[in-house]
């Protein structure tokens, strides 16, 4: 099943086997958890493991399914537990069916024990961050691809950044620390002594690209945590570009227009960058211009 079980010593109590369902006690009983998914059981229901274990679910296939509860229903199912395939239903003496929010399947009390869980399909689509019951395996699984970034909402639902002010606010910002770290990767002080991609490593996917999202970063956004996160780094790139380094501030740019101002960076607000010739400018003078690029008009009339 992939798990890797180590024993626990006698001392360290615990709450329940996930196979058996029954409880551990830990001072006189031995018992075993898989140290990459948290499964735990008693050593005497070690052979009786059905479940797969969810780390190796994420190390082969690290994808969330994103269709809200695909019930099929439990005859689909044979009237058993989609995991341990115990007989399921709800005639007196049979275990009872619990459903899957997140897989749409049906579970005995002993693979479902009504654990919460934010729901991938129903954020994404609705915005809905309320909890819903899901199985144990499930449960593992969600956990640990929280922190994966494996969602590039542009293609699931790009509707989310009109419809999100913040998450937009969080997608220009990422575009722009991109743009700064191609001027850090060229600076020595950036990468040695300020390490300042380093206030990043809990989110490394924003250095690398500003399309992908995990589920942690989706949830931080809805608890006003994301958004000021990367404000403050944002600012601190900034400020290390316009005023702490001298040989970054050698990529600023004078307006072709006005010939006037401070130096103008492609991250600017203030800034418009042409997406043909890469020309910066002052986005009002662009408008003075009635939205045309000096530079490449003087291209046009240098090929005519």
């Amino acid at each position: 099943m992939g798990h890797l079980l180590l024993e626990k010593s006698w001392g360290s109590a615990h709450g329940y086997c996930e196979k058996c369902n029954g409880h551990i006690m830990g001072m006189v009983q031995s018992w075993l958890k898989c140290e990459a998914c948290g499964f735990c059981c008693h050593k005497r229901c070690l052979n009786l493991i059905t479940r797969t274990c969810a780390n190796l679910k994420v190390s082969e296939n690290p994808v969330l399914n994103l269709t809200i509860c695909p019930e099929k229903g439990l005859h689909v199912q044979n009237y058993r537990c989609m995991e341990c395939r115990i007989a399921i239903g709800f005639q007196p003496g049979m275990h009872e069916p619990r459903l899957c929010d997140y897989t749409g399947a049906f579970y005995c009390d002993h693979c479902h024990w009504n654990d919460l869980m934010v729901i991938p399909s129903r954020l994404l689509n609705n915005w809905d961050f309320e909890p819903k019951k899901v199985c144990r395996a499930s449960k593992q699984f969600l956990r640990l691809m929280l922190r994966k970034p494996v969602l590039c909402i542009q293609n699931i639902n790009p509707m989310l950044f009109s419809y999100l002010s913040e998450l937009n606010d969080v997608r220009k910002l990422r575009e722009e620390i991109l743009v700064m770290k191609q001027y850090f990767l060229e600076c020595s002080d950036a990468l040695r002594t300020d390490r300042l991609l380093c206030q990043l490593s809990e989110r490394q996917h924003f250095v690398e690209n500003s399309d992908m999202y995990s589920m942690q970063d989706l949830i931080d956004l809805a608890n006003d945590v994301l958004l000021p996160e990367i404000t403050k780094i944002h600012v601190n790139f900034s400020q290390h570009v316009r005023t702490d380094c001298e040989k970054c501030q050698k990529h600023g740019r004078i307006c072709v227009v006005c010939n006037t101002g401070d130096l103008l960076f492609p991250f600017d607000f203030a800034a418009f960058v042409c997406p043909k010739c890469e020309i910066i400018l002052h986005r009002d003078c662009y408008l003075q211009k009635n939205q045309r690029c000096p530079g490449c008009s003087r291209n046009r009339v240098g090929d005519s």
